[in-house]
């Protein structure tokens, strides 16, 4: 069952003239399960920043101004604050204003005394979306297309853009939101990044320093960090870190045994046989039918590994298709994944941040050691097939360099996180010297909803103080049980 959750907002309240040049409307922003109610407006903003004029610029029949969508939530509470919330979404390729409801349980508290300013980055939601339905992601998850069918279908992707997407990079994106801060009038941002998001919020840092209040990055990508070559390695560890839990649990041993050699077994099984499998398809009640191959069990496996509520029903799942054959249950997370992924996505603007920010500076001899993980040694390859005729977009000549500064800033980590391990915040402790690094154990990518989070990132962004944060109620965080099978955990 799915519930529409719409949350209204007392605008009376915390009502602040922004800006006399900036129309808001009321809107409801959000897809799917979730809604808000808003306000919302667009600011154009130059489709290029002045440090890039000198570079090949938009042909003379093609815009020269992009339109930005945003939306303004306003505090509860009547303020005088100059400050506001802002989220950068993740992906990269997500749109902030439409993927915020779904989490803004986990900012309710900062939303009582800050207005929150939503920014759909360019190529996102509803800023110019660089989409096309056709193109694979460039990371590989697709599981059907060939390498040489994805250079293929990326390359049709940039010639049907009605935009240039090599002015879609982080380095312009960061002018956008300071563009919309001084538009607004707000006086400093209190900025929380998520996953690529974190990768936005440290270059806006570099760029912007004053007019950062705090900042909370959640999931980091650090400068230095290229995506791809760790993601096998990395989805391996929270793989055998899952298997260790279940271990570790008497009812999940009891039921599944250690899953490590089973699973790459059965692994192997698909790519020497794939699976004709049949399930009900949850969405429409209808059966569907689909070809299950290794990698879609390798990309499901991933996907699930991202969330403690998903990983908690992964061991069953890997055991009833080990023991039973019965691969109903993982196709059908697989076709939701997809369906999931395809929507939320805009995959020209996704492909834009991969082949500037990442593939050009990736070393084929990091992923050595791929070949015996689960994901096996085809990330890279795709990431290099997509990237092969796309173009160099705008990065800034410090892009990959450190960020250095004393902004209060959180570190948010979870220990099984399956693309953004620990190690990453740890790496940025050095050069940030006003932060606080909270890692949780069990937990997976994102951790901004869980447990008392939310009370201890209003405090921080109150506050502004990391040294004084109280962080014992997190010791109560439990990760999910186990399901023991489709009934649930044991009692």
């Amino acid at each position: 069952m799915v519930c529409l959750l719409i949350f209204s907002a007392a605008y009376g309240a915390g009502e602040k003239t922004l800006a006399t040049d900036i129309e808001f409307s009321e809107c409801t922003i959000g897809t799917g399960a979730a809604s808000l109610v808003a306000q919302c407006a667009t600011v154009s903003v130059p489709l290029n920043a002045a440090e890039f004029s000198h570079q090949a610029s938009q042909p003379s029949d093609k815009p020269s101004h992009i339109d930005l969508s945003i939306a303004r939530i306003p505090a509860r509470r009547q303020s005088a604050r100059t400050d506001a919330f802002t989220l950068i979404a993740g992906g990269p390729g997500q749109s902030a204003i439409e993927s915020f409801p779904s989490v803004s349980v986990a900012f309710r508290h900062i939303m009582r005394n800050h207005d929150v300013i939503l920014i759909d980055q360019r190529g996102t939601g509803q800023s110019e979306k660089l989409v096309c339905e056709e193109a694979p992601d460039s990371m590989g998850l697709d599981a059907e297309v060939d390498h040489e069918k994805m250079a293929q279908l990326a390359r049709e992707c940039r010639d049907s853009l009605q935009y240039d997407p090599s002015w879609f990079t982080t380095s312009m994106a960061v002018h956008d939101l300071e563009n919309v801060r001084q538009k607004l009038g707000i006086e400093q941002w209190n900025m929380y990044g998520i996953s690529y998001g974190t990768r936005v919020a440290l270059h806006y840092l570099r760029r912007y320093p004053d007019s950062v209040r705090t900042l909370v990055l959640d999931a980091v990508v650090p400068p230095n960090k290229s995506l791809g070559p760790d993601i096998a390695a990395l989805s391996q560890r929270s793989l055998d870190l899952i298997f260790k839990r279940c271990l570790e649990v008497q009812g999940c041993t009891q039921a599944f045994g250690d899953l490590s050699t089973p699973t790459m077994k059965l692994l192997e099984s698909l790519e020497a046989q794939p699976r004709t499998v049949s399930f009900e398809d949850i969405a429409t009640g209808k059966l569907s039918t689909m070809e299950f191959t290794r990698q879609h069990l390798a990309v499901t496996i991933r996907l699930m590994s991202y969330s403690a509520l998903t990983a908690a029903i992964l061991p069953s799942m890997l055991h009833d298709a080990i023991v039973n054959d019965n691969f109903a249950p993982l196709a059908r997370q697989s076709e939701q994944q997809s369906r999931s992924l395809g929507s939320a996505l805009a995959t020209g603007m996704h492909h834009a941040i991969l082949c500037t920010e990442d593939a050009p500076f990736i070393d084929n001899t990091e992923t050595s050691g791929d070949a015996d993980t689960y994901l096996g040694e085809g990330v890279v390859t795709s990431l290099m097939a997509s990237c092969e005729n796309w173009p160099q977009g705008k990065i800034d000549s410090d892009f990959k360099e450190a960020v250095v500064s004393d902004t209060p800033t959180l570190i948010l980590s979870g220990e099984a996180d399956p693309i953004t391990p620990p190690a990453y915040g740890d790496s940025l402790i050095d050069d940030l010297s006003n932060a606080k690094h909270i890692i949780n154990p069990d937990q997976g990518h994102m951790q901004a909803p869980y447990g008392c989070m939310p009370v201890l990132l209003a405090k921080f962004v109150e506050s502004k103080d990391v040294s004084q944060l109280n962080t014992d109620c997190l010791k109560r965080l439990r990760s999910p049980p186990f399901f023991i099978d489709a009934n649930g955990p044991q009692p």
